[in-house]
């Protein structure tokens, strides 16, 4: 069985654990994005210029595409036949949108006065946050598990994917890549990274992949022996010095 969003095998798992690791990294990557966002939002003008600029218009004193990220909006994209629509789905309504969807589809156990269990489906979503978009990415944050199971996961996958791009393209926010100590098994190349919010350990040379208990029992395999080595070729200099 493979996971309907990568395509990599599953071993017996019932969601993607890399998927699901890079989804949760995201629902706590963004409310980190927001204020980045907000301060883009103050009005800029530049020193005024003489002599024409081929701009029938006043320029807009924001950029239109952090509006359309931080406004309202609808869960769902418009209809749009003139595609004269540029934006995607805002954050909050994206999220908003996702929480009440897995609201109405979660089962949710309720008891009674006198005791007895019912099983229903929730009407909406509620989060004790607020409605920010901190507190829906908490919110998701608890049912991101289930969600990965379900068979629209590859839809909310892609859509979180694309709200993440679009904030981290706006605000200049670059992935931080961690080099590994330890040579890539499958190259032999000192090219392993652990790239943030990714659960696999990568090599940038031959694109192998470990998952993080693989890359640690591969740690523990060699590094000793080219620790040793290390010191065998240091040592001698060091005592000449």
């Amino acid at each position: 069985m493979n996971c309907p969003t990568c395509r990599s095998g599953l071993d017996d798992a019932d969601a993607c654990p890399a998927c699901t690791h890079r989804v949760l990294g995201w629902l706590a990557e963004l409310p980190l994005l927001v204020p980045l966002l907000e301060d883009l939002m103050h009005p800029t003008a530049g020193p005024a210029r003489r002599g024409g600029g081929g701009r029938a218009h006043s320029p807009a004193p924001v950029d239109l595409r952090v509006l359309d990220l931080l406004g309202p909006g609808q869960p769902v994209l418009i209809a749009d036949p003139h595609g004269d629509q540029t934006g995607g789905i805002p954050l909050t309504a994206l999220l908003y949108g996702w929480a009440r969807y897995i609201a109405t589809e979660h089962p949710a156990v309720r008891r009674d006065r006198h005791g007895t269990a019912h099983i229903d489906r929730c009407d909406s979503a509620w989060s004790r946050h607020g409605g920010d978009v901190a507190a829906w990415c908490a919110w998701l944050t608890g049912y991101v598990p289930y969600a990965m199971t379900r068979p629209w996961a590859p839809e909310m996958y892609d859509q979180l994917e694309d709200a993440v791009r679009r904030a981290r393209s706006l605000t200049g926010t670059v992935v931080r890549r961690t080099p590994k100590d330890a040579p890539c098994p499958a190259c032999t190349a000192f090219a392993l990274v652990a790239i943030d919010g990714e659960w696999h350990v990568e090599c940038e040379a031959c694109g192998h992949r470990l998952t993080p208990d693989e890359y640690d029992a591969h740690r523990a395999e060699v590094m000793p022996a080219l620790a040793a080595i290390a010191l065998h070729h240091l040592l001698p200099r060091m005592s000449a010095a």
